[in-house]
């Protein structure tokens, strides 16, 4: 007959005799097995024993089943596997538990360290402060400068500024004459501006009359 042997928080141990058939471990009263401890789910899980062994099922516990450390939802259990339900412990038997029971499977042991100090290393004589060296010794003497030749970075404008005062008085003459021609032709209804000056002048101009 398989058997599990809970080890409580407490201190004490429950054995408990499984039976062909399901047997549900949880905190609440209608559980087969009552696990009265803030860890374990209301129906935290069931265990199911048959002709082919013996299999623990997870019932979406808060903190879980674990078989051997390893959190499961379903996992087929061997004999002496260790089996948690919360901060609840239990080791499965395939058959009668021992007599006497089994105590809790102590922490293992914090292996000590021990500190071996690093190996002294001999000091190492630095050698004597060499002698300052004067660099002056064999500096060169400085270059002589070069002449330098400043030229100015624009063109030279001079003529140029000439030419083009003149294009600009020429094409100012030649709008304003352009502007008399074209107000003469519009007043006198397409009279030649040109030859009406030249008319004109020649009419104010006093007539000589040379007599022999």
């Amino acid at each position: 007959m398989a058997t599990l042997v809970f080890h409580l928080e407490e201190g004490s141990s429950m054995t408990h005799a499984l039976e062909p058939g399901f047997t549900t471990v949880g905190r609440h009263p209608d559980s087969i097995i009552v696990l009265d401890c803030p860890s374990v789910s209301g129906h935290h899980a069931i265990i199911e024993l048959d002709e082919n062994g013996c299999t623990v099922s997870d019932q979406q516990s808060s903190n879980g089943t674990r078989v051997n450390g390893v959190t499961i939802e379903e996992a087929k259990l061997n004999d002496g596997d260790r089996l948690g339900f919360g901060d609840i412990q239990a080791v499965f038997h395939a058959g009668e538990a021992p007599s006497g029971g089994e105590e809790t499977p102590a922490a293992p042991a914090v292996p000590e360290v021990i500190f071996v100090p690093p190996p002294e290393v001999p000091p190492v004589d630095s050698p004597p402060p060499s002698a300052p060296v004067d660099y002056r010794k064999n500096r060169p003497a400085p270059a002589k400068p070069r002449a330098v030749r400043r030229v100015s970075g624009y063109p030279d404008t001079s003529e140029s500024g000439c030419l083009t005062a003149l294009i600009v008085m020429f094409l100012f003459l030649a709008a304003f004459a352009t502007g008399l021609y074209m107000r003469h032709y519009k007043e006198t209804e397409g009279g030649n501006f040109f030859s009406d000056i030249v008319g004109k002048l020649s009419n104010q101009v006093p007539k000589i009359k040379i007599e022999k």
